[in-house]
């Protein structure tokens, strides 16, 4: 998993072109931040106060200007948002599908979830038994879309079964799809 965050700054009033903008940094899992080059670095470090080494200098005005980049890369797979699991098994020239989803991360909230599955083509759409939330299936695409309004602590597992001609290969990769109101990065 990798993760990439970037804080844009836009001053419109040349009355508050030398701001200092105060950071609350929560993150305990080991993000990686750089600060521009003319932001003040040690005043990051130290204070969580994003501002110009120059402090008499302005910063552009009417210009978006990246102020912080953070990044996270791992491998540790229960620092993901979202774990999806799917176990199709070959059955008679039928695979009987089974996929779940669990969030890993309470404090989240998903919306607009869509979790795609390619289907092998020229076999029909899939049968579906059991069903959290939605589906649709696109012809097309040859894609069952999985769409859940809302993933949260009181909803943190679900799942899916359906059964389509086709071998366990037929159904990888998945992808899927969110937005949340809240970063991960735990940076406000």
């Amino acid at each position: 998993m990798e993760i990439l965050g970037m804080i844009m700054l836009s001053i419109t009033d040349q009355e508050f072109s030398k701001i200092r903008v105060l950071m609350d940094n929560k993150d305990q899992r080991g993000l990686q931040f750089q600060t521009h080059p003319n932001v003040d670095k040690s005043l990051w470090n130290s204070e969580g106060l994003l501002g110009l080494k120059q402090p008499n200098k302005p910063f552009p005005l009417k210009q978006e200007v990246g102020v912080l980049k953070w990044r996270m890369q791992t491998a540790d797979e229960s620092l993901m948002p979202l774990s999806v699991n799917c176990w199709p098994s070959e059955n008679a020239g039928k695979c009987e599908v089974n996929i779940e989803y669990e969030l890993l991360q309470s404090e989240l909230e998903l919306t607009d979830v869509i979790i795609s599955i390619p289907c092998p083509g020229g076999v029909g759409a899939p049968v579906v038994g059991e069903v959290a939330g939605e589906y649709k299936f696109d012809s097309k695409k040859h894609i069952l879309e999985w769409r859940l309004p809302v993933i949260d602590s009181s909803n943190s597992t679900g799942m899916m079964e359906f059964t389509i001609p086709g071998m366990e290969s037929d159904f990888f990769p998945i992808r899927v799809e969110f937005v949340s109101p809240k970063t991960y990065s735990h940076i406000e």
